[in-house]
């Protein structure tokens, strides 16, 4: 088969592709299965996958410079521009060697340098040729008629390279080394405008068309043809540029040929500015190896001599290597991910990366190999965060409310204590209840307990064990979750009876053991065997057994038997009874107190019951800092709403990241002055923060709701003032009163004119004294005295003055009082104003009592 220079894809029928040498061929692609029935010189191996099915050949025409694909649809038709001048339109959907190819010859013998079809008027061809200093350089050839030219451009120039506008009849060309030249043809190809430049080869136009591309040796130029006057981003490259071509798919894509290259080129175009493409872009370089098998096997002059993109497929491409050798390439395609608010991955494409499924021959990910891309994305914390929020967990006033919404059985269990420890003070936390102090000196700072040896109850006539008593050990043993009177047996038992409801029969065990109820214990491990499944009857029903060989004689072999079965119980409630009741030492119940598969709470009421005051503090303070360091948030149990309780909910942030539950437990449960600490204060915003970037608006309402319900609320200022008619500012005494009210100042002292301009207040319409001051008259002294008599205050409102919202006239209070008991026009001379007929009736007084208002 005869060497290949070229290749072009067809850009309206991409089943095919012809190539050009000393020949041109059409290929149609096809499945390699093909190959069979096909001889050998009639296909070309393009991939593992497709083989290249020869379907016609033209021999005629050799010396092939150019050559240009058609775009109308359903046709294999190509122009060929030949050395001696020729410019052939050659159709292989007809018989070869037929008539039907057309052929234009110059009237001055030249070479034909470039060839290029209109993409909207798929019938124009322009043919771009060598100088002639008497004939023009471009021809604009009718192909719908024979020999048609309908257009004649550049005299006595030299066209090197051209192609023609994405959207209307508009010519770029290189012209004569040294300008690109835009005609536009809808004006008869009179309008032109130059642009001086060296780089006028290898012009071509983005798929948008609004992007010119050129080059001149290894600089690289790019053009906006809205203003081509100047360049719009100038690039060198390391070697000599042969070809330059754009991705039709992808319109950013620019891909360049380099002299004696074995790679394909690519150029990424990116602007600062977003998807409007505006300024200078700026680029990211790669390279694709079509022929990376042969690189690698060392072989040697692999040099690419012409690619063609694929019309369709997204970065799909062909390639002919100087020897003629033709691949079909896919090429890597660098992928801008993202995640977007919802936590999705999103590819540049629009492709949802986190939901994309691995083929199960993948080379990369195969089998069971393949990880399970949803399952890790429903663990993520966000998702989780924003799935609860939907729920509104966190956003109610009822906690046990968000025991229920969290799906995580650690933060039920907070949620539970949570709720159990906002009542009264508890608060405050079992630390500060116990008065534990960082401080060494336990004695001087714990409150001391009383030290009691109490009979077994189930075994009276044998022994004592040790307890502690106090009154905050008690109370911190209602914290802990013991909420029970143990010297009422009624409510010892009624709290026993929920947790068998509950089937929390290990448990329920646990405590009647630690209170002495070993009989009792006995009972509720049988009735659990009765109720409980069956992969548990077993088991609770031989520890029930095992119980019943204890007394306090604690024998050896007893003993021996419980601690050798210890490592083989499951039950962690178990294994604290039975290491309780069989101790290595009767002073230490280290077993029990290490045992972390039993709550927090439980082990310390056992701790509270049993503890001295010293190892109690010191069990605790060693829980907190064990809490801290796992970021359990049970602590809160020990720590309250403290700055200890900031530490922990810290601690567990930085664990699980859980912002959400953090912010919330802060918001429920922490007093103000804690939540203005700048964690907290962090937790909350980045908690808003996320419900503004999901669009949640109403669960953001309720955050900002319990914000606005722990904050002290604002002070209450007095909303109705006097307002001076001279200088318009405000006259009241109010504020200097409650000045005064601090400060103890019995004094008081009356305002008569404005504090800001000095001028007098207006007068009591009555009395005539100005506003705000005492009647002190005789006068006055009589209708003070009168009301005085009738319980009147003498400060507030009787003192103080009243007006018509109509007239605008008015006094005293009690002084208008008077006189709308006895008429109902305004006292004002002159003004007719029913004053009294507007407004609600006055209080009636005792005419007895009332005198006739003096004035001064």
């Amino acid at each position: 088969m005869s060497s290949i220079e070229g290749l072009h894809w067809y850009p309206r029928n991409p089943d095919y592709f012809y190539t050009w040498g000393c020949e041109m061929n059409v290929y149609k692609v096809e499945s390699t299965l093909r190959r069979q029935s096909v001889p050998s010189n009639a296909y070309l191996d393009l991939s593992p996958c497709t083989t290249g099915v020869l379907q016609v050949s033209e021999p005629r025409y050799v010396y092939i410079r150019c050559t240009a694909p058609s775009f109308q649809p359903n046709s294999l038709l190509a122009a060929a521009g030949l050395i001696n001048g020729k410019a052939v339109l050659c159709n292989f959907l007809t018989t070869p060697h037929s008539d039907t190819n057309i052929e234009f010859t110059p009237k001055h013998s030249r070479p034909c340098l470039c060839l290029a079809w209109s993409e909207p008027e798929t019938n124009l061809l322009a043919m771009g040729y060598d100088r002639n200093r008497s004939d023009h350089s471009i021809f604009v050839w009718d192909t719908s008629k024979e020999l048609s030219i309908v257009q004649h451009l550049g005299l006595s120039e030299t066209a090197h390279s051209l192609c023609w506008d994405k959207n209307a009849r508009v010519i770029y060309a290189g012209m004569s080394h040294k300008h690109i030249k835009v005609w536009d043809l809808r004006s008869g190809g009179t309008s032109v405008s130059t642009t001086s430049t060296r780089a006028i080869h290898g012009l071509c136009l983005a798929p948008g068309g609004r992007y010119l591309a050129s080059y001149i040796d290894n600089n690289l130029t790019l053009w906006d043809v809205r203003n081509i006057e100047k360049s719009l981003s100038q690039r060198q490259t390391q070697k000599n540029i042969n070809h330059l071509i754009w991705c039709p798919t992808r319109s950013s894509v620019l891909s360049i040929l380099q002299r004696d290259s074995p790679f394909v080129h690519l150029v990424d175009l990116h602007w600062s500015g977003g998807s409007d493409m505006e300024g200078e872009p700026y680029t990211m370089k790669r390279y694709a190896a079509p022929f990376q098998s042969k690189i690698l096997s060392g072989a040697r002059n692999i040099t690419i001599q012409h690619i063609s993109w694929h019309p369709k497929d997204l970065e799909r491409m062909l390639a002919v290597t100087g020897a003629g050798n033709v691949t079909d390439f896919q090429v890597p395609q660098r992928v801008a991910i993202a995640w977007d608010t919802k936590n999705n991955l999103w590819g540049s494409s629009g492709v949802r990366l986190d939901l994309m499924q691995f083929p199960a021959n993948s080379p990369t990910v195969s089998g069971d190999a393949a990880p399970d891309v949803s399952s890790s994305t429903d663990d993520d914390i966000a998702v989780v965060i924003y799935r609860r929020a939907m729920m509104d967990y966190g956003h109610g006033t009822d906690l046990q409310r968000n025991e229920e919404l969290t799906q995580n059985s650690k933060l039920k269990s907070v949620w539970k204590l949570l709720a159990h420890m906002s009542r009264d003070d508890w608060a405050q936390g079992l630390k500060k209840k116990l008065g534990i102090s960082n401080t060494p000196d336990v004695v001087q700072t714990m409150h001391r307990s009383e030290i009691i040896n109490i009979p077994w109850p189930d075994f009276p006539a044998f022994g004592y064990i040790r307890v502690f008593r106090s009154e905050h050990r008690d109370f911190a043993q209602q914290l802990c979750g013991w909420t029970f009177d143990r010297e009422r047996d009624g409510t010892f038992t009624a709290w026993i009876d929920d947790l068998m409801v509950r089937k929390e029969f290990t448990r329920a065990a646990f405590v009647a053991v630690v209170h002495l109820r070993v009989k009792y214990a006995i009972e509720i491990l049988a009735k659990g065997a009765d109720l409980a499944a069956p992969e548990h009857a077993n088991s609770y029903r031989m520890a029930a057994i095992a119980l019943s060989g204890f007394s306090v004689e604690k024998s050896a072999i007893w003993r021996n038997q419980c601690n050798q079965a210890h490592a083989q119980i499951t039950d962690p409630y178990l294994r604290a009874i039975f290491a309780f009741l069989a101790p290595d030492s009767a002073e230490m119940y280290e077993m029990v107190l290490n045992e972390n598969d039993i709550s927090l709470g439980d082990r310390m009421g056992f701790a509270c019951v049993f503890l001295s005051d010293q190892r109690l503090s010191d069990y605790v303070k060693s829980s907190i800092a064990a809490c801290i360091e796992k970021g359990d948030l049970n602590g809160i149990l020990l720590t309250g709403a403290t700055n200890e309780g900031i530490t922990l909910l810290q601690s567990h942030l930085d664990w699980t990241e859980d912002v959400q539950t953090v912010a919330l437990i802060a918001v429920h449960f922490m007093p103000i002055d804690l939540i203005r600490d700048y964690r907290v204060q962090y937790w909350i915003s980045s908690y808003q923060d996320l419900l503004n970037t999901w669009g949640l608006w109403e669960q953001r309402a309720q955050m900002d709701i319990l914000l606005g319900a722990i904050r002290s609320p604002p002070r209450v200022s007095k909303s109705v003032f006097l307002m001076c008619s001279f200088c318009g500012k405000n006259v009241s005494g109010c504020i200097q009163e409650e000045v005064r009210s601090r400060t103890g100042t019995a004094h008081v002292n009356k305002l008569s004119s404005c504090p800001n301009c000095r001028k007098p207040l207006p007068r009591c319409a009555l009395c005539l004294h100005h506003m705000g001051t005492m009647t002190g008259n005789a006068g006055s002294q009589h209708l003070c005295g009168g009301h005085s008599a009738l319980g009147w205050q003498s400060r507030p409102f009787s003192k103080w003055f009243s007006w018509c919202q109509t007239c605008r006239h008015g006094g005293h209070t009690e002084h208008l009082a008077q006189w709308f008991q006895q008429h109902t026009e305004c006292p004002v001379t002159s003004c007719n104003c029913k004053c009294f007929a507007v407004d609600q009736p006055m209080p009636k007084f005792p005419t007895d009592t009332l005198q006739p208002a003096h004035t001064a």
